[in-house]
């Protein structure tokens, strides 16, 4: 298949965009693939990348492509995107032959902290789910073209999710019991397949909304505009990156205990603390229905051997686990 990725990005002279595609080894190892990217305004930039073939050792067996954009100067990375979370792109339907990304820079969100591992495996655990086959006809040479869309919204609370709603048939006439679900394919980034003939041509108004809670919830601002060309070829995938979604959901407030660890005791310890008491600890966090423990810094200290080693914040390495 061919994959064609754009993106708008200002450069200055001597600047130039990078491709980085991302694979896993068997070993479960990151590398990371090179290309440059074109362009003759230095804003608009893109790539080709023909006839690929992901290996065998890729993340899903080849049907996940996880990527980021970088800015080289003279050879020199210059600066990269925010990669706590990728680009994903999954390859699939499998009948697909061509694939036109549009994509949208992405710089460290104000938000960054809902991208943690205390939100995403605690506090609003998820599991990334693979975008559901869509059928597309059974004309062996691939089906009708498809538009993707992909946003991001971090805001969701536990038990919700996002529709796609809008204007015409395809998106429920703004109807959201027929609003078309989308799948978390990714951390707070959530995908849907629609049929590109119902917006070939034309533009169609769309919003996200959020159900699950109390009420839906309709993302904020004006109604997106969609645009989809009236070139798309069966086997074609259209897939845009689109702004984040804000929804008008306060920030999430839980109970926790905030404790070092020499301060806890117990008949098992030392009678400064040490990190089997963390356990007892979390035993009695759980037990009290609290959320969140938070511990200062548990790393070695250790520089000049005197009292001003027990600022527990002066650590001599993020490896190093305090000695006691």
């Amino acid at each position: 298949m061919n994959i064609y990725f754009h993106i708008e990005y200002h450069t200055v002279f001597g600047e130039e965009l990078v491709l980085n595609i991302v694979r896993k080894n068997e070993d479960g190892k990151e590398t990371t693939a090179q290309y440059r990217m074109a362009t003759t305004d230095g804003r608009q930039w893109t790539y080709a990348l023909n006839n690929y073939r992901a290996p065998a050792t890729a993340q899903g067996a080849g049907d996940v492509l996880d990527y980021f954009y970088s800015v080289d100067n003279n050879g020199s990375e210059e600066r990269t995107e925010w990669r706590t979370v990728a680009h994903r792109l999954e390859l699939k339907p499998a009948d697909a032959l061509c694939f036109h990304v549009y994509d949208r820079w992405i710089d460290m969100p104000e938000d960054s902290y809902l991208y943690s591992s205390a939100f995403t495996d605690c506090l609003r655990r998820s599991t990334p789910q693979p975008v559901p086959a869509r059928e597309r006809g059974e004309n062996a040479q691939g089906g009708s073209p498809i538009l993707r869309l992909i946003v991001r919204a971090p805001q969701l609370l536990a038990g919700q999710r996002l529709v796609a709603a809008g204007e015409n048939d395809e998106l429920g006439c703004w109807n959201l019991e027929k609003a078309v679900p989308m799948t978390e394919h990714n951390y707070n980034e959530w995908v849907v397949d629609l049929d590109a003939t119902a917006f070939a041509g034309r533009r169609v108004e769309m919003k996200f909304v959020a159900m699950g809670g109390e009420k839906p919830l309709w993302e904020t601002g004006h109604n997106r505009e969609l645009y989809v060309p009236t070139d798309l070829r069966r086997g074609d995938v259209q897939v845009y990156h689109l702004d984040q979604a804000f929804f008008a959901i306060p920030n999430q407030r839980v109970a926790g205990t905030l404790v070092p660890v020499f301060s806890l005791r117990s008949k098992g310890s030392f009678g400064v603390g040490d990190f089997g008491d963390l356990r007892l600890m979390v035993d009695w966090v759980a037990r009290t229905h609290q959320r969140l423990l938070q511990v200062l810094p548990i790393n070695d200290t250790t520089s000049t051997h005197t009292w001003t080693d027990s600022y527990p914040y002066s650590c001599i390495s993020v490896f190093a686990v305090h000695p006691q």
